[in-house]
């Protein structure tokens, strides 16, 4: 009885094929032959389809980085204000714990160390996402929704950084509450000078949008 194959075609399944070897085993796990085998499809269309080893282990994080940034995208674009889509991106990429996509991305920060295609592809993602985030927020300070004396870029560089950084003190603990240090960030933002006064707590816990978003 044959077996059946993966849905998706050659491309595609190799492409999958790489990076769950990377997030197996690191950047030098994906080879011609074991993505092949484990794509179910022939070993001379790694190279027909990415050219080098190299090329196809790149693609592979383009791919996962693409795919992990989309729903932080959708959260932010699609939230009634950037804030509230950055506090849900953050605490739902968290949520997640060490997935594939996230082990992948770890790897792709030590390899783009040395490997500058890598780093320069890796980075004009990043920029991307920034630029998306920066236009949001230049909409809702418009709207009064970000305190006016903020920097809308500065703003985006800011929680591109948080979201990667909470993200790596997540996967070293488990028990780390990525969302609580988001929340706290907004609501600096949101309310301005006045959220340093006496009712403000770096602790305190999810309300009104955040708890419908966060816990519901």
């Amino acid at each position: 009885m044959a077996m059946v194959k993966p849905p998706g075609g050659n491309r595609a399944r190799l492409l999958e094929a790489a990076v769950e070897l990377m997030a197996e085993g690191g950047w030098y796990a994906v080879t011609s032959d074991v993505v092949a085998e484990r794509a179910e499809a022939s070993e001379a269309l790694v190279a027909y389809y990415f050219g080098t080893l190299d090329d196809l282990r790149r693609a592979a994080i383009a791919h996962t980085l693409e795919s992990e940034l989309e729903a932080p995208v959708l959260a932010i674009l699609q939230a009634e204000n950037a804030l509230d889509g950055l506090v849900v991106a953050i605490a739902g990429l968290a949520a997640e714990g060490p997935s594939v996509g996230q082990r992948v991305l770890v790897e792709s920060m030590a390899q783009g160390l040395r490997d500058n295609a890598l780093r320069a592809q890796t980075a004009a993602q990043f920029q991307t996402f920034r630029d998306l985030l920066a236009d949001r927020l230049t909409e809702d300070q418009a709207g009064g929704l970000v305190r006016a004396d903020a920097t809308p870029g500065a703003l985006a560089d800011l929680f591109a950084a948080l979201i990667d950084g909470l993200l790596l003190h997540r996967l070293a603990d488990p028990k780390f509450d990525a969302a609580r240090p988001a929340i706290a960030l907004a609501e600096l933002l949101r309310r301005g000078p006045c959220a340093v006064d006496g009712d403000f707590r770096g602790d305190r816990r999810p309300t009104g949008y955040y708890a419908g978003s966060l816990m519901g």
